[in-house]
């Protein structure tokens, strides 16, 4: 059975037995299988923050993982989902977006980020974030 769990804090898939291996495991994964590959040429900025990461385990198998990461220079999307690794097997839509939307849901980002780049692109409104500039319309609305 598929779980989505924490990979950092106290009581993350990382901090019980063998984070060593659980860490390593996970960078395995993002280089070996991810959705991204241009990522993996990428350095980690030294402004780079992270939010929130996670893996997908099925039973003691570790099938997914990625990270919510804010790049503060990155002007056109600071927010976004990086670092995402998924087995080959469970590499479906399904499994991508439930990671991202759980992602998101975990950081529990500022409203000044009001989208979250997901690993398509796509762009994932912010559950934080005040929408009201953007519904309001200058125009009236007719019935």
């Amino acid at each position: 059975m598929l779980e989505i769990q924490y990979a950092i804090g106290p009581d993350s898939w990382v901090s019980g037995e063998h984070a060593i291996a659980r860490r390593e495991a996970i960078q395995d994964l993002f280089f070996d299988h991810p959705i991204c590959p241009e990522e993996t040429g990428e350095d980690w900025p030294e402004d780079r923050e992270l939010y929130a990461e996670m893996v997908i385990v099925d039973g003691d198998l570790l099938v997914a993982s990625a990270m919510l990461v804010v790049d503060p220079e990155r002007e056109d999307r600071p927010a976004r989902i990086w670092g995402m690794g998924v087995l080959p097997g469970y590499e479906t839509e399904f499994l991508i977006r439930s990671l991202e939307e759980a992602l998101i849901r975990a950081a529990c980002l500022d409203a000044a980020y009001p989208f979250v780049e997901a690993t398509d692109g796509m762009l994932v409104p912010n559950p934080n974030a005040d929408f009201g500039d953007y519904l309001r319309s200058e125009f009236p609305r007719t019935a």
